[in-house]
């Protein structure tokens, strides 16, 4: 684990049955690194706990009980200053997450998964990294990216315009799902300098993490989604 002792990941956990808690909390706190900060399977209690606890990562169900649907996870980051979330499921069919993931969803795993792919979700999303099928990121994008097909103007020309050419290269690597070490190492460059142009990258588009430049890509046209 690439977790600091001295610094661990705050987690939130979040779903409705009260013995699958239990089980979450004991198997993600047997990992150096994380810590499980607060816990609850009701919507309003939710809202209420990601305030006051301000987590690092929301770990929950799709359907909490007490929330509107996906619309509790735009909610739930409107608490929080910096959380990122991660969906645990059981349902294996991408299509059924579209909604979440354009609510601001960073990850799922499913229940048919083993735990140390929860534990790597975990730490890349905290890193900053999302965790999606590529089926899943294409539908849910190549939605969004239908949905603004008639529009001739686009108002983020301006920001568009800002970008170098490397910089539209990286967001076309990122648009395919390639992590940072796979992008430098196709474009012959360092992952730091991967990393200095994502830096750039995000101010010159107002986007604050690699989920919300992809979705950004996609809309506007930097990026094509993965067949």
């Amino acid at each position: 684990m690439t977790s600091s002792p001295s610094a661990p990941i705050r987690i939130l956990l979040l779903t409705s049955h009260t013995l699958a808690r239990a089980g979450f909390k004991l198997l993600l706190e047997s990992v150096a690194g994380f810590k499980v900060v607060a816990e609850s399977g009701e919507g309003n209690e939710a809202l209420q706990l990601a305030g006051q606890v301000q987590p690092d990562i929301i770990l929950m169900e799709p359907n909490l009980s007490g929330a509107e649907g996906p619309c509790i996870i735009s909610n739930l980051l409107a608490e929080t200053e910096h959380a990122r979330v991660l969906l645990i499921t059981s349902d294996c069919a991408p299509n059924q997450h579209v909604q979440y993931v354009q609510m601001g969803a960073m990850g799922v795993v499913t229940l048919q998964q083993a735990p140390a792919v929860l534990f790597k979700a975990i730490e890349k999303i905290q890193a900053g990294e999302i965790w999606l099928d590529r089926s899943l990121v294409a539908n849910a994008l190549g939605q969004m990216a239908r949905g603004r097909g008639e529009v001739r103007f686009n108002p983020e020309a301006r920001k568009i315009a800002l970008l170098s050419a490397r910089e539209r290269e990286i967001i076309t690597q990122i648009g395919e799902g390639l992590k940072n070490i796979q992008i430098a190492e196709r474009l012959f460059i360092s992952e730091v300098t991967v990393r200095h142009h994502l830096t750039s990258i995000y101010k010159k588009l107002c986007v604050s993490d690699r989920l919300e430049l992809i979705l950004y890509a996609y809309r506007n046209g930097l990026a094509q989604p993965p067949d």
